[in-house]
């Protein structure tokens, strides 16, 4: 009796996770060459579990790798949820959730800033906003592109009804734009971002102006799939990729005094996706120029709009309030 009590405190100190579910989980397991055994999971690391067998009530470690590969991948998934539920206080992005824009690189050496509240609950998931700015703040300072929707996403008011993380990258030479590399840096910080924090990947929120505009419709034909929905101003898309885009619901903002990059952009875009049914909406800013990110982004209408988004929901971009 004292050998098995020794022996438990010696299995309750593997290094691992507790298995926090409210419930008790007891699975059926296979091992790696076909053995079943029926237990209850009572802690489980990437390494390992520890497991009560059902048939007589002992206690065993078991090493990940003499598990089949469904239960190693059930295992993995559970390590990994944990790994999301505590991200924002233990995780690789940590640092730079701190209720305030942090700046860093991003692993493929793009700067950016970003926003995150620690006092989040970790175990529930929040949108994530991108913000793509124009031309003008282009460089490799990481602050320029700190204008736009930055300011007002993360206003107190606005975090309290819509808590959200907020990317802001900064593309490094307008001669390049959101394209080609740039744009496969971004993507991969995303999905990072995603991976590694509590975000919810059915709730990324994608919008920008001017080049970020250009950005905005250029970045959602390329991957229409990443996007609940996005929010161009003052831009403009190919319509030649407008059937890859029609699912993804759009709103479009130009002023119709815009000197610097015309409506007719825009309105075009807007057209071909018309013209097959697309998920898009159009406002058109009467008398206004190219400067309108601070009328756009201050419209209580746009926030409630995109944050009823859910990508793959069909939702109709009509329907704002």
């Amino acid at each position: 009796m004292k050998r098995l009590f020794l022996s438990l405190l010696i299995a309750s100190s593997i290094s691992s996770a507790l298995a926090a579910d409210a419930e008790k989980i007891v699975r059926n397991w296979t091992s790696s060459d076909g053995k079943a055994m029926q237990a209850e999971l009572l802690e489980f690391s990437d390494k390992e579990i520890k497991v009560k067998l059902t048939a007589n009530f002992n206690i065993v470690k078991i090493p990940l790798d003499r598990l089949s590969e469904a239960d190693r991948t059930f295992i993995m998934d559970k390590v990994h949820l944990n790994q999301k539920n505590a991200s924002m206080k233990e995780g690789p992005y940590a640092a730079q959730v701190q209720g305030k824009f942090i700046k860093a690189v991003s692993k493929l050496g793009l700067n950016f800033q970003f926003y995150g509240n620690p006092e989040w609950d970790g175990a529930k998931r929040y949108p994530l906003v991108i913000w793509l700015h124009g031309s003008g703040q282009s460089g490799t300072d990481n602050q320029a592109q700190m204008g736009g929707a930055t300011g007002v996403f993360t206003k107190a008011d606005n975090q309290s009804e819509r808590p959200c993380f907020m990317l802001a990258p900064q593309c490094p030479d307008a001669a390049i734009g959101w394209k080609n590399e740039v744009a496969g840096k971004l993507m991969a910080l995303i999905a990072d971002l995603t991976e590694k924090l509590p975000i919810d990947p059915d709730r990324i929120y994608l919008t920008g102006s001017s080049m970020g505009g250009f950005g905005t419709w250029s970045l959602v034909a390329k991957y229409p799939n990443a996007f609940a929905c996005a929010v161009p101003l003052c831009g403009g898309g190919d319509p030649k990729t407008a059937e890859a885009v029609k699912n993804v619901p759009i709103w479009a903002w130009h002023g119709d005094q815009d000197p610097m990059v015309p409506i007719e952009r825009d309105r075009v875009m807007v057209a071909a996706l018309k013209a097959i049914n697309g998920n898009v909406q159009f406002t058109e800013l009467t008398g206004e120029g190219h400067n309108i990110a601070g009328i756009v982004y201050a419209k209580r209408e746009l926030h409630y709009w995109m944050f009823e988004q859910r990508r793959g929901s069909g939702a109709s971009a009509s329907a704002a309030k």
